[in-house]
Protein backbone atom coordinates (compact mmCIF):
# COMPACT_ATOMS: atom_id res chain seq x y z
CA UNK A 1 0.00 0.00 0.00
CA UNK A 2 2.84 2.38 0.82
CA UNK A 3 4.50 1.54 -2.52
CA UNK A 4 1.27 2.36 -4.41
CA UNK A 5 0.88 5.66 -2.60
CA UNK A 6 4.49 6.53 -3.36
CA UNK A 7 4.00 5.70 -7.07
CA UNK A 8 0.79 7.76 -7.36
CA UNK A 9 2.20 10.73 -5.53
CA UNK A 10 5.14 11.00 -7.91
CA UNK A 11 4.67 13.57 -10.62
CA UNK A 12 3.59 11.81 -13.81
CA UNK A 13 4.95 13.18 -17.04
CA UNK A 14 3.27 10.84 -19.57
CA UNK A 15 4.74 7.99 -21.57
CA UNK A 16 8.47 7.47 -21.80
CA UNK A 17 10.25 7.45 -25.13
CA UNK A 18 10.62 3.66 -24.94
CA UNK A 19 6.89 3.18 -24.36
CA UNK A 20 6.14 5.49 -27.28
CA UNK A 21 8.55 3.61 -29.58
CA UNK A 22 7.01 0.25 -28.65
CA UNK A 23 3.50 1.58 -29.26
CA UNK A 24 4.46 3.02 -32.67
CA UNK A 25 6.16 -0.27 -33.60
CA UNK A 26 3.11 -2.35 -32.68
CA UNK A 27 0.78 -0.01 -34.57
CA UNK A 28 3.13 -0.11 -37.60
CA UNK A 29 3.15 -3.92 -37.63
CA UNK A 30 -0.64 -4.06 -37.35
CA UNK A 31 -1.02 -1.52 -40.18
CA UNK A 32 1.34 -3.54 -42.41
CA UNK A 33 -0.70 -6.68 -41.78
CA UNK A 34 -3.93 -4.82 -42.46
CA UNK A 35 -2.62 -3.36 -45.74
CA UNK A 36 -1.37 -6.78 -46.84
CA UNK A 37 -4.85 -8.26 -46.28
CA UNK A 38 -6.54 -5.35 -48.04
CA UNK A 39 -4.28 -5.81 -51.11
CA UNK A 40 -4.94 -9.55 -51.07
CA UNK A 41 -8.71 -9.01 -51.03
CA UNK A 42 -8.46 -6.38 -53.78
CA UNK A 43 -6.60 -8.90 -55.97
CA UNK A 44 -9.17 -11.58 -55.21
CA UNK A 45 -12.02 -9.18 -55.99
CA UNK A 46 -10.45 -8.30 -59.34
CA UNK A 47 -10.03 -11.98 -60.18
CA UNK A 48 -13.63 -12.75 -59.20
CA UNK A 49 -14.95 -9.82 -61.26
CA UNK A 50 -13.05 -10.94 -64.37
CA UNK A 51 -14.18 -14.54 -63.95
CA UNK A 52 -17.78 -13.42 -63.47
CA UNK A 53 -17.73 -11.25 -66.59
CA UNK A 54 -16.26 -14.10 -68.64
CA UNK A 55 -18.88 -16.51 -67.26
CA UNK A 56 -21.68 -14.07 -68.10
CA UNK A 57 -20.41 -13.65 -71.67
CA UNK A 58 -20.14 -17.42 -72.08
CA UNK A 59 -23.68 -17.94 -70.79
CA UNK A 60 -25.10 -15.20 -73.04
CA UNK A 61 -23.23 -16.65 -76.01
CA UNK A 62 -24.58 -20.13 -75.32
CA UNK A 63 -28.12 -18.77 -75.14
CA UNK A 64 -27.71 -16.97 -78.48
CA UNK A 65 -26.30 -20.11 -80.12
CA UNK A 66 -29.22 -22.20 -78.86
CA UNK A 67 -31.65 -19.55 -80.13
CA UNK A 68 -29.91 -19.59 -83.52
CA UNK A 69 -30.36 -23.36 -83.76
CA UNK A 70 -34.10 -23.27 -83.06
CA UNK A 71 -36.35 -24.44 -85.90
CA UNK A 72 -37.23 -21.64 -88.28
CA UNK A 73 -34.12 -19.60 -87.46
CA UNK A 74 -31.27 -19.30 -89.87
CA UNK A 75 -28.62 -17.25 -88.10
CA UNK A 76 -25.06 -17.81 -89.23
CA UNK A 77 -22.91 -18.53 -86.16
CA UNK A 78 -19.93 -16.77 -87.71
CA UNK A 79 -21.59 -13.46 -86.87
CA UNK A 80 -20.70 -14.03 -83.21
CA UNK A 81 -16.99 -14.04 -84.07
CA UNK A 82 -17.27 -10.59 -85.65
CA UNK A 83 -19.29 -8.80 -82.97
CA UNK A 84 -18.36 -7.46 -79.56
CA UNK A 85 -19.27 -10.24 -77.10
CA UNK A 86 -20.18 -7.66 -74.45
CA UNK A 87 -23.09 -6.61 -76.69
CA UNK A 88 -24.71 -9.93 -75.74
CA UNK A 89 -24.99 -8.81 -72.12
CA UNK A 90 -27.95 -6.87 -70.81
CA UNK A 91 -25.56 -4.28 -69.40
CA UNK A 92 -21.84 -3.87 -69.96
CA UNK A 93 -19.44 -3.88 -67.00
CA UNK A 94 -18.90 -0.54 -65.30
CA UNK A 95 -15.19 -0.74 -66.18
CA UNK A 96 -15.77 -1.07 -69.94
CA UNK A 97 -13.61 1.36 -71.92
CA UNK A 98 -15.38 0.82 -75.26
CA UNK A 99 -14.46 -0.41 -78.74
CA UNK A 100 -11.02 0.68 -79.95
CA UNK A 101 -8.68 -0.07 -82.84
CA UNK A 102 -5.37 -1.59 -81.65
CA UNK A 103 -5.56 -0.12 -78.14
CA UNK A 104 -2.45 0.28 -76.05
CA UNK A 105 -2.41 -0.08 -72.27
CA UNK A 106 -2.82 3.67 -71.78
CA UNK A 107 -5.99 3.70 -73.94
CA UNK A 108 -7.57 0.89 -71.94
CA UNK A 109 -6.50 1.82 -68.42
CA UNK A 110 -5.66 -0.64 -65.64
CA UNK A 111 -8.61 -2.70 -64.47
CA UNK A 112 -10.73 -2.04 -67.58
CA UNK A 113 -12.26 -4.06 -70.42
CA UNK A 114 -11.94 -3.08 -74.06
CA UNK A 115 -13.01 -4.58 -77.38
CA UNK A 116 -10.24 -4.53 -79.97
CA UNK A 117 -12.03 -3.93 -83.27
CA UNK A 118 -8.94 -4.86 -85.30
CA UNK A 119 -8.66 -8.50 -84.25
CA UNK A 120 -12.17 -8.86 -82.76
CA UNK A 121 -10.93 -9.69 -79.27
CA UNK A 122 -12.01 -8.66 -75.80
CA UNK A 123 -9.14 -7.40 -73.65
CA UNK A 124 -8.88 -6.96 -69.90
CA UNK A 125 -5.92 -4.99 -68.55
CA UNK A 126 -4.92 -6.25 -65.12
CA UNK A 127 -4.29 -3.94 -62.21
CA UNK A 128 -1.64 -6.36 -60.95
CA UNK A 129 -0.39 -9.58 -62.45
CA UNK A 130 -0.14 -11.36 -59.08
CA UNK A 131 -3.88 -11.91 -58.85
CA UNK A 132 -3.66 -14.10 -61.97
CA UNK A 133 -0.73 -16.40 -61.31
CA UNK A 134 -0.86 -17.92 -64.80
CA UNK A 135 -1.01 -14.58 -66.62
CA UNK A 136 1.95 -14.14 -68.98
CA UNK A 137 1.34 -10.42 -69.42
CA UNK A 138 -0.80 -7.65 -67.97
CA UNK A 139 -3.40 -8.26 -70.69
CA UNK A 140 -5.98 -11.00 -70.68
CA UNK A 141 -7.35 -11.55 -74.18
CA UNK A 142 -10.53 -13.41 -75.09
CA UNK A 143 -12.08 -14.33 -78.44
CA UNK A 144 -15.19 -16.02 -79.73
CA UNK A 145 -14.17 -19.13 -81.66
CA UNK A 146 -16.10 -21.42 -83.96
CA UNK A 147 -15.95 -25.19 -83.65
CA UNK A 148 -16.81 -27.38 -86.60
CA UNK A 149 -18.27 -30.86 -86.40
CA UNK A 150 -16.36 -33.54 -88.29
CA UNK A 151 -17.27 -33.65 -91.97
CA UNK A 152 -19.57 -30.64 -91.72
CA UNK A 153 -18.97 -27.34 -93.52
CA UNK A 154 -21.09 -25.40 -91.01
CA UNK A 155 -19.92 -24.54 -87.49
CA UNK A 156 -21.43 -26.77 -84.84
CA UNK A 157 -20.69 -24.65 -81.81
CA UNK A 158 -19.21 -21.40 -80.58
CA UNK A 159 -16.96 -20.85 -77.55
CA UNK A 160 -15.57 -17.85 -75.71
CA UNK A 161 -11.94 -18.62 -74.88
CA UNK A 162 -8.84 -16.95 -73.58
CA UNK A 163 -6.14 -16.62 -76.22
CA UNK A 164 -2.48 -15.64 -76.14
CA UNK A 165 -1.76 -11.98 -76.67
Amino acid sequence: MIFLAMFVSAKQRGASLLEFAVTVSVIGILMALLLQRIWYYQDEAEKAAVEMTVANVRAALEIKVVEAKLPGRSIDLTIFTEENPLNLLKSKPANYAGELFNPNDKDIGAGNWCFNRTDKSLIYLLNKRISFVDAQSKRLKFKVKLFYLPQSPEPGSVAFEQVED
